[in-house]
């Protein structure tokens, strides 16, 4: 009887540790888009010098509601929204063996009604020139779809024409953006990048 009660106990004991050890992770609410780099002519020499990376893109309709209506927690100041950016910060830079080699070092978030800006932008620190070229730069963080909760527009951000340059240690613009892709919005944890080719700034 001792053996059986023993047994119970111990097989009580090993269901529990299962059921901890099979407990689900929470779901990921956000995500980065990806922008691949491509030096017009394949001339990679335009990089030369580059200290320094600004990545600007534009929240959408349904991003702007998101931030100022339903969710103003996650705004990068907010209950919520802090930890996130903070997180962010770490993990831009590291996954994928073709992304551009960096830090970040700032990401600013504009919510600006009254102008009607609204943007996020990520600041790198380029710690090897030679590993631009054709590589990802991932921009984030943004809501993914499902977190959004769109009710219509998707949850999506636009690169704009001066949404991307490279600078040199002094600050000084390196190079910049000559071409777009069509279309040149994205949303968080879409397969492609947005291919964009850039040049030489006069």
């Amino acid at each position: 009887m001792h053996g059986i009660k023993t047994a119970l106990a111990l097989a009580t004991a090993l269901t529990g540790l299962t059921v901890m050890g099979c407990a689900e992770e929470e779901p990921e609410n956000y995500g980065s888009i990806r922008i691949e780099i491509s030096p017009v002519g394949g001339d990679a020499s335009i990089f030369a010098g580059t200290a320094e990376i600004v990545a600007t893109v534009h929240y959408e309709s349904c991003l702007q509601d998101f931030y100022l209506m339903r969710q103003t927690d996650e705004q990068k100041d907010g209950v919520a929204g802090a930890a996130v950016f903070e997180e962010w910060m770490d993990r831009l830079c590291t996954g994928p063996d073709n992304l551009v080699a960096c830090e970040v070092t700032a990401i600013d978030q504009t919510l600006f009604t009254d102008t009607n800006i609204y943007t996020l932008r990520v600041t790198y620190k380029v710690t090897d020139p030679s590993q631009i070229a054709y590589r990802d730069l991932h921009v984030g963080p943004l809501p993914l779809e499902e977190f959004a909760a769109c009710d219509g527009p998707r949850a999506r951000v636009d690169l704009q024409s001066s949404g991307l340059n490279g600078r040199d240690s002094q600050g000084k613009q390196l190079w910049r953006i000559a071409t777009l892709p069509s279309p040149s919005i994205a949303i968080a944890g879409q397969g492609a990048p947005l291919r964009v080719d850039v040049t030489a700034s006069p």
